[in-house]
């Protein structure tokens, strides 16, 4: 009896850490998109389940039982788009592995990108994905999947351009939207133009961070956590994006 209470224990563990391990895994799947608020909302309808068992609710569980299959149908139904990214995210993972991120190849050719619009005085916006994903903002624009390179990202910003508005979003090696429309931040007291809000607004929803360039004056800012630092050199911007890029932070998918 000893040894199968032991392999009780033991089961009741892997059983545990299996489901806390499935868990994990769904936030990081669904990490910026609407789904990741339904998972949190299951995650306390959960808790209330977990509570009428064990203080054996019957009427609280009896409600559950009836509402749980409802549910489970209509996430599937309303967030089909959802799931099909979540899905496309683990194989991305899987072999994601086997390539790394070229970091500063990828640094080198944005700021010599922005030195250039910089002296034109051509606006720019380029954001860069980090743990939480832009997925539901890159749907906004035009998706291109493409090289990272400056004389790819100085055409997309030509203001003659059917692309140069909107922001550009980079995902590890890959600049893989551009045009796409970000939240404008609120704050009526700050003096900033629509791209300038623009940076602002999405770096306050996420931890992307971005690069403006603006379009009246040259000057070149950076953007994150809610901060804009205005009227910074290329040096800085590259030592910036550097820290930033090369610090594991970076969401980094070939």
């Amino acid at each position: 009896m000893t040894i199968f209470n032991e392999l009780m224990e033991w089961r009741n563990f892997f059983d545990i850490l299996i489901v806390a391990c499935i868990i994990y895994i769904l936030l990081k799947i669904f990490r910026g998109t609407i789904a990741l608020q339904v998972l949190k909302g299951l995650a306390i309808f959960s808790v209330f389940f977990i509570i009428a068992e064990i203080f054996r609710l019957d009427t609280l569980s009896w409600i559950i039982d009836r509402l749980v299959p409802i549910l489970l149908i209509g996430i599937i139904v309303l967030f089909q788009p959802e799931l099909r990214r979540g899905l496309a995210r683990i194989g991305e993972r899987s072999f994601g592995s086997f390539f790394e991120f070229e970091g500063n190849r990828v640094i080198e050719e944005v700021c010599k990108a922005t030195v250039e619009l910089s002296k034109n005085r051509f606006g720019g916006l380029i954001a860069f994905e980090r743990e939480t994903g832009l997925d539901q903002f890159i749907e906004t624009g035009v998706l291109l999947n493409a090289e990272v390179t400056a004389e790819l990202i100085l055409a997309l910003f030509y203001p003659k351009g059917a692309l140069h508005d909107g922001a550009m979003i980079v995902r590890g090696n890959t600049l893989v939207a551009a045009s796409c429309l970000f939240p404008l931040d609120r704050d009526e007291t700050l003096r900033f133009g629509t791209r300038h809000r623009a940076a602002l607004g999405i770096s306050k929803e996420t931890d992307a961070i971005i690069v403006v360039v603006s379009e009246e004056t040259g000057d070149i800012s950076f953007a994150h956590a809610g901060k804009l630092i205005k009227g910074i050199s290329d040096k800085t911007l590259r030592e910036m994006l550097t820290i930033y890029l090369n610090s594991g932070n970076q969401g980094g998918r070939a």
